[in-house]
């Protein structure tokens, strides 16, 4: 099967290291936060709301809340990915607004690359404060920060676990291939 572009970018795609102070377009914000209206989402709910934050002062303070993440200090873009609403309740009790959202950052992440720009997802963060310093209702789930802007130097591609420890077919198997006793 030949990789095609999408394959290629999502491959070449990882963590940044470090951002460059370059400051990113807003035609290229506009198009990632196109794409990721554009995610799947349960029952086409697309719960997702986006408040893109760009004033270095504000980031700041959202860096606060993220345990002083220094991406989020330093990328020129931080999106903070909200559900709107408390969407689709599934089968098994659990709401797909968490599910939604990731689908959603993830669409954005891949877009940001296609436009050579690097991201950093953070999930690591103090809900209330980020929902403090931005405005957002307290009953606005904040899923995730992602930080968007170029790479600052080289970055080494990370390590994939091997296909075998990631990849069952039909029934779990343990890492020596063998599948656990019903």
């Amino acid at each position: 099967m030949r990789v095609t572009k999408l394959l290629s970018l999502i491959r070449n795609r990882h963590l940044v290291q470090k951002f460059d102070d370059r400051m990113v377009a807003p035609e290229a914000i506009e198009a990632v936060l196109e794409a990721a209206r554009y995610a799947p989402s349960a029952r086409e709910a697309q719960p997702w709301r986006f408040v893109v934050i760009q004033e270095a002062l504000l980031r700041h303070e959202v860096a606060a809340a993220a345990f002083n993440h220094p991406h989020v200090r330093t990328a020129p873009v931080v999106i903070v990915c909200c559900a709107r609403i408390h969407s689709h309740v599934s089968g098994n009790g659990r709401p797909s607004f968490p599910v939604d959202i990731a689908a959603a950052a993830q669409t954005l992440i891949i877009a940001a690359a296609d436009l050579g720009l690097h991201s950093s997802w953070i999930c690591g963060f103090k809900e209330s404060e980020v929902q403090r310093v931005v405005g957002i209702p307290g009953d606005v789930p904040v899923v995730a920060l992602i930080c968007l802007g170029y790479q600052a130097g080289l970055a080494d591609l990370p390590e994939r676990i091997p296909h075998e420890d990631a990849i069952a077919w039909d029934r779990w198997a343990l890492p020596d291939g063998r599948t656990p006793l019903r």
